[in-house]
Parts: C-alpha cells; sequence; structure tokens
C-alpha cells in the first residue's frame, strides 16, 4: 500500500480542522470566552481522536488487499466530507434563523446520548457552555472536543490504509486546532459577518471529498 505524500496529508489534517476556525467563530460571536488551558483540552481530545483513527484504519487495512483498502479508505473521506459539508449547512440556517429572530445566543440544553449529543453539539457550538457561565471549562472543553473528535476519527481511520504518520498527523491536528479555534474566537468577537466561520466549515468538507476522490484514482 502506497503512503500518503507530505502535501496529501497537509491537505487532510487542514480540511479536517476547518471546522475548528467555523466553531471558534460562533463561541467567539456568543461572546463565551476559552481559556487557553482550554484549548489545549479541545485540541489534544481532538489530535487523539485523529491518532486513534489512524490506528483503527492501519489495523483494519491489514485484512484486506490493497486495492480494496485504498478504495475503502478513499471511500471513508470523502463521505466524512460530505457530512461536514451538510452539518455546515445545517448550522448556518439554524443562525440564520437566530439572527432573524434576534438571538444572539443559543439557549436550550444538549439532547440525546453519546454522539448523539456531540453531533448536536457540532450544530449548535455555543450549547458547549452548558452551565451558561459564559466560558468554557475543563468539562466543556472535553466535550467540545468530542464533538470536533468525530469527523476527526473517522477520516483518520480511512488514512490510517495510506500509512500516514501517527506521530506527524498526532502534532499537526494539535496546532490546527489550537490556531484555528484561537483565531475563530477572535474574528468572531471582532467581525460584524459570520461570513468566514460559515464558509471555513463548507470549503473544509469539499476538500474531504477532493482528497478522498484523488486518494483512489491517484
Amino acid at each position: 500500500m502506497r503512503r500518503m505524500d507530505h502535501f496529501g496529508a497537509f491537505l487532510l489534517v487542514l480540511a479536517a480542522n476547518l471546522d475548528n476556525f467555523g466553531v471558534g467563530m460562533a463561541l467567539g460571536t456568543g461572546r463565551i470566552q476559552v481559556p487557553h488551558a482550554s484549548n489545549l483540552l479541545v485540541a489534544l481530545v481532538t489530535s487523539g481522536g485523529t491518532a486513534l483513527g489512524l490506528l483503527v484504519g492501519r489495523w483494519f487495512s491489514g485484512f484486506l488487499l490493497p486495492v480494496a483498502a485504498r478504495g475503502i479508505g478513499a471511500a471513508v473521506i470523502a463521505t466524512v466530507g460530505l457530512w461536514v459539508f451538510y452539518q455546515e449547512l445545517v448550522r448556518v440556517h439554524r443562525q440564520d434563523g437566530e439572527k432573524v429572530r434576534g438571538a444572539t445566543r443559543t439557549t436550550g440544553q444538549l439532547l440525546g446520548l453519546g454522539t448523539r449529543k456531540l453531533k448536536e453539539l457540532l450544530k449548535a457550538p455555543s450549547l458547549a457552555d452548558t452551565d451558561y457561565s459564559g466560558h468554557i471549562d475543563a468539562k466543556e472543553a472535553c466535550l467540545l472536543g468530542g464533538a470536533l473528535a468525530l469527523n476527526n476519527f473517522v477520516a483518520g481511520a480511512g488514512a490510517g490504509v495510506f500509512g500516514l504518520d501517527i506521530a506527524l498527523a498526532f502534532g499537526a491536528v494539535l496546532v490546527f486546532s489550537l490556531v484555528f479555534l484561537w483565531l475563530g474566537i477572535k474574528l468572531g468577537r471582532t467581525c460584524q459577518s459570520r461570513w468566514l466561520g460559515e464558509k471555513s466549515g463548507l470549503v473544509g468538507g469539499l476538500l474531504l471529498v477532493a482528497i478522498g476522490v484523488l486518494a483512489f484514482f491517484f
């Protein structure tokens, strides 16, 4: 099985973490504080989920013929991209509805259990502030990191069959997560428009689809 080249790996890590920027914009717009320690915890959980996905993908590929593993890995990455794109459309639609009603932040509680709860959090990132304190504590950071790690885990499982270096991916995701979430929060507090935050997730989803297609054919 051929390994994913450095440029492909860079694009994969970049695309998988662009939703961090959109989440940061949503938190910044809602004036929710994310301390540096909480941001680091989110990044650790997210990068840990990515590394775990890579391990699963590498293990799974050992049971398949190279051509089958490549096809499945590429399909998984592309499917995650479509899912991210759809989730971002849902989030933008929800935010537009709140804007029409004059709401400045989402109120309510997270419903469901397990992955359903985490998926709901991605649709409304401000719900990560479960106690409405205006800042993200350690427990809430783990919850937010888990939500962001969902897509990374699945995409990582797809990339694992291409031999992407796990330690390198862990470090890269850690850095991208830290920077994108921090930058999104900063811009969310100062920008009147959420255009950048909305488009970053959509672009990330489309990039993952493109990477999946290219990984299969090239």
